[in-house]
């Protein structure tokens, strides 16, 4: 999976999501996961939110982006899905909804058109079970907050 990515580079995990709106929030709850367990000093947390394009400035520098988001895709809820680099989340003749108000993809390729080195991104998703208010994740998805922790763990160890 890693043989792609750009080794002892700097590396952000990002969290995209509305913590506020159940499965929405599950990249946040895996950042969060993450800060407890523990990560090298070198790698990035953030907290993304839902407006990415307050992100532009926070990608200066990155080699490595691991984006962590919940998405549309024809998976049962809570099964993750890692989209390696130079493979972004897009199926032809299939939809892949993100809910945000610009997605991940079209904040990189607005900063590459601004004249920046477009970082290698990894994408660790999964499918919601429920979007509605509350701060829980769904049955489905509680489990798979510490599979793609662990998950983006090794990753981030694999990139030095």
């Amino acid at each position: 999976m890693t043989d792609k990515l750009k080794a002892e580079k700097k590396t952000m995990v990002l969290g995209i999501g509305n913590i506020i709106m159940g499965d929405e929030g599950f990249g946040l709850h895996v950042i969060r996961r993450l800060k407890e367990i523990g990560m090298p000093e070198d790698i990035i947390l953030e907290e993304g939110g839902v407006g990415e394009l307050n992100l532009l400035n926070d990608l200066q520098g990155i080699d490595n982006l691991v984006v962590v988001d919940i998405m549309m895709l024809p998976l049962p809820p809570g099964e993750l899905k890692v989209f390696e680099p130079g493979n972004p989340p897009t199926e032809p003749g299939k939809a892949i909804i993100s809910f945000h108000q610009i997605g991940v993809l079209e904040l990189i390729n607005l900063w590459t058109m601004m004249g920046n080195e477009e970082p290698e991104v990894t994408f660790v998703v999964t499918r919601p079970e429920t979007i509605d208010w509350g701060t829980e994740l769904s049955q489905a998805l509680k489990p798979t907050v510490e599979k793609a922790a662990d998950m983006i763990k090794q990753l981030c160890a694999d990139y030095n």
